[in-house]
């Protein structure tokens, strides 16, 4: 099963949960109780599409409007037991939902790739391997020349010098806090790769280079402060299409050397050329 046929039916059946119990003996069906209830869906969403992080900013979000909801009744009545009760009930849902779901979905996605095929997920760091990172860069590249779907990628180095002086074991290990940190820094729609040698590669697809530079100096901060390096230590490097489209091309081949030419490879048939004529007509 792909994540994404996953997401939908967690969504599917978060959704049928959420509404049930709505009609549930005992319940009350007040407007403002369904709104809460629709809050927890938001926040079940954000959690599924864009991680813990992503789950932790729509459940502060959830209950800030919890709360403002709640002012008229705290106005009438006080902070009574019973309201301070509800809000805290409240935000301990949210918050369960987003950060706790958000971090279960983001294991989940690479236990799903382990099952479907163990040759794709790298065994030290647990997160993709560089034969799926090139696969999904031809990917992206395709359905970018089809549709003009924005794809960047993001490549992040650890210097060697982070590694000289730690026993393999160490470095397995320094190498697995950094991928799941990354993995854990991204939406969930985006990949995390390890080429190997310290590198990875973050794979951002519906995001121009504008929003791959935000991504990129996000993550790099926060590799850097999680290891303690100096800022040389750990480099990044942007590729977007259409701009490094001849990079991209030459860089699936070497993650994924193709066993024969085939025609239908965008790279094949000049993705650069195609981009290059558009502008030129327009």
């Amino acid at each position: 099963m792909k994540y994404s046929r996953f997401e939908t039916l967690i969504l599917a059946l978060g959704g049928a949960v959420i509404v049930g119990s709505m009609f549930m003996p005992g319940s009350a069906f007040l407007p403002r109780e369904v709104f809460a209830q629709f809050l927890i869906f938001v926040v079940l969403f954000a959690a599924a599409h864009w991680g813990r992080n992503g789950g932790f900013a729509a459940a502060v979000v959830a209950t800030m409007a919890y709360v403002i909801m709640r002012i008229p009744l705290m106005n009438e009545q006080g902070l009574t037991s019973p309201v301070v009760g509800m809000i805290v009930t409240r935000t301990v849902t949210y918050g369960v939902v987003g950060i706790v779901g958000g971090e279960v979905c983001g294991r989940i996605k690479y236990f799903l790739a382990r099952i479907q095929g163990s040759s794709l997920v790298d065994d030290s760091t647990q997160v993709y391997n560089s034969v799926f990172c090139g696969q999904a860069l031809r990917s992206g590249i395709s359905e970018f020349r089809r549709y003009n779907t924005p794809l960047s990628i993001v490549l992040l180095s650890l210097s060697p010098t982070l590694f000289a002086d730690l026993r393999p074991g160490r470095q397995r290990g320094l190498l697995r806090t950094a991928a799941s940190h990354m993995r854990n820094d991204v939406r969930l729609v985006d990949d995390v790769g390890y080429l190997g040698n310290g590198e990875f590669m973050l794979i951002l697809p519906h995001t121009p280079q504008e929003g791959a530079n935000v991504a990129a100096d996000r993550v790099q901060g926060n590799i850097r402060d999680l290891l303690g390096a100096k800022d040389t230590s750990v480099t990044a490097r942007v590729l977007s299409l259409p701009e490094d489209a001849e990079a991209m091309c030459d860089l699936s081949r070497r993650l994924d050397p193709p066993a024969t030419a085939h025609p239908n490879d965008p790279c094949e048939t000049g993705i650069a050329a195609d981009q290059a004529e558009a502008t030129s007509g327009a």
